[in-house]
């Protein structure tokens, strides 16, 4: 019966991991998705800082240069001024090493990186102080060109949430030419021979002044859209500032150096507007930044968290899945084992019926077969069991099987035993391992256990109590392996116990039988 069962479970498991598995492949399929898109989202926003690092670099090392640049038509320098210039190279110096650095972590991109720092170095081998404006501001233009293929490089104007896109193109590309166009009417004015401006001059300052205008409307326009999408208060405190020394400065433009034959102000004091408005820039330039290296911070820690979210829901559903499927698996074990044991089982006597019988009779004599040992049956019949039925009627008849069918149970003391009803008064025992003159004790052991429990039998004509008559047949490995011969010669034994006057065990033998 256990190999059998054995046998009946293992389908059953492979059922239950066949059930359990494929539903738990496709939450690994589901969740690793999502896994694997969230760290694309992670990978993309990681390689947007890197190169948001570069840019800040690349703008700080322009913000320095513009300031040589704009000591470029300073004639006679005092110390002060000297002193100035050398130490903006200095933090120029900084900015070229922080650049290199900052380009390291920067993945692929191996022609940009290379181009980026060839011009750095040729950068570092020039002398910035005793340079033009024109070399310098062509050094800005490179700088700046470089500035925007980092930002192809990194996807960064492709970020799909409209504020990040915003503030990303106020930093790369608004802000930083509103703040050049600047710089340019001021070293257009720097340049002015005795207070006068030439014509080509003054047309040079208003084209820039019409491109300032351009960048007013566009940063307006972007100002706008982020007030619609949230709330930024410190970056509307520095735009209002901003805004207004930028018409200030456009209208001294104007009133100052496009409308005026002579400059009105002393040198030193006539672009000290202008320049308050580059700081007020420049500081517009940092609030961005700030703003958009917090978002993309937020974004990191959020697809993170998403990230973990996912493989602890991914886990739960896996452990939802097997504890759901082992808990339904368990009710449908129990639920099977108790119909096949209805099925198996007679229902007056609690033991296997005789359909179970013959299912495990052949399964035995397999076995012992393959495990070289010997097979015990005995079959064993109530004596005179239709007159005690005819005497004491049929329920006391269902209670005498009952008594005997219990009496059996508790005689079957090895793992292996096991004890059957053959139909109507007829029982039988399978055993494996036993010898003969252990089957013989066994089987005797049961016939007395009955006669002992002193049930009265007023119609048995070999006892006033109830006894049974039992044939025993011993099957070594090499004997007989059919099931219905060894049927056959047990019941013959059988028939001899009650031929040779009941209330005794017969063996089985091809020689002879033996009466006990």
């Amino acid at each position: 019966m256990k190999i059998l069962n054995i046998e009946k479970k293992s389908e059953s498991f492979k059922y239950f991991v066949l059930i359990t598995i494929i539903p738990i492949l496709g939450v690994i399929v589901m969740f690793s998705y999502a896994f694997f898109h969230f760290q694309q989202d992670l990978d993309f926003i990681s390689h947007k800082k890197r190169g948001l690092k570069v840019i800040t670099e690349i703008q700080k090392t322009i913000f320095n240069i513009q300031k040589i640049r704009g000591m470029v038509y300073i004639k006679n320098p005092n110390k002060n001024s000297i002193k100035n210039i050398e130490i903006i190279e200095e933090k120029i110096s900084k900015n070229l090493v922080s650049l290199k650095k900052s380009l390291q972590p920067i993945k692929n991109g191996a022609s940009l990186k290379s181009d980026l720092l060839n011009f750095i170095n040729s950068v570092e081998n020039s002398s910035l102080q005793h340079s033009n404006f024109e070399y310098l501001s062509n050094i800005i233009s490179e700088f700046m060109i470089f500035s925007n293929r980092m930002s192809y490089h990194c996807e960064l104007i492709l970020d799909s949430k409209l504020s990040s896109f915003i503030l990303i193109d106020n930093i790369i590309y608004t802000l930083p030419q509103l703040i050049e166009y600047n710089e340019q009417i001021k070293a257009a004015a720097s340049n002015a021979k005795d207070k006068n401006l030439t014509y080509n001059q003054k047309e040079y300052i208003a084209v820039q002044l019409n491109k300032i205008k351009e960048k007013l409307n566009k940063l307006d326009f972007n100002m706008s859209l982020l007030y619609k999408k949230t709330q930024y208060n410190e970056l509307k405190i520095y735009y209002k500032k901003m805004k207004e020394a930028q018409n200030s400065a456009i209208s001294f433009t104007k009133e100052d150096l496009l409308n005026r034959e002579k400059l009105s102000l002393e040198h030193d004091k006539n672009f000290t507007l202008i320049t308050k408005n580059m700081d007020l820039i420049i500081g517009l330039y940092n609030t961005n930044l700030n703003i958009l290296n917090r978002d993309l911070e937020n974004r990191l820690k959020e697809i993170k968290q998403l990230s973990t979210y996912v493989v602890i829901a991914g886990l739960a559903s896996i452990l939802f899945i097997v504890y759901i499927n082992r808990f339904f698996y368990s009710r449908n074990r129990r639920f099977i084992n108790k119909i096949q044991e209805l099925t198996i089982t007679d229902s007056m006597t609690s033991l296997y019926n005789r359909r179970y019988f013959d299912e495990v009779f052949e399964n035995n004599l397999r076995i012992q077969k393959r495990t070289n040992q010997t097979l015990i049956f005995i079959i064993l019949d109530i004596d005179f069991f239709k007159q005690y039925n005819d005497t004491y009627g049929h329920q006391a008849g269902d209670l005498i099987l009952k008594k005997v069918a219990k009496s059996l149970k508790e005689s079957l003391k090895r793992a292996g035993d096991m004890a059957f009803r053959l139909g109507g008064e007829e029982f039988g025992i399978l055993s494996i391992g036993m010898n003969t003159s252990e089957a013989l004790l066994f089987a005797d052991n049961i016939r007395k256990k009955i006669e002992n429990a002193k049930i009265e039998h007023k119609k048995s004509i070999v006892s006033d109590y109830l006894t049974i008559s039992m044939g025993l047949i011993i099957i070594e490995p090499s004997s007989i392996n059919d099931a219905n011969e060894v049927y056959k010669c047990a019941d013959e034994a059988l028939y001899r116990a009650k031929e040779n006057g009941r209330n005794q065990v017969v063996i089985y033998d091809t020689k002879s039988f033996c009466r006990i």
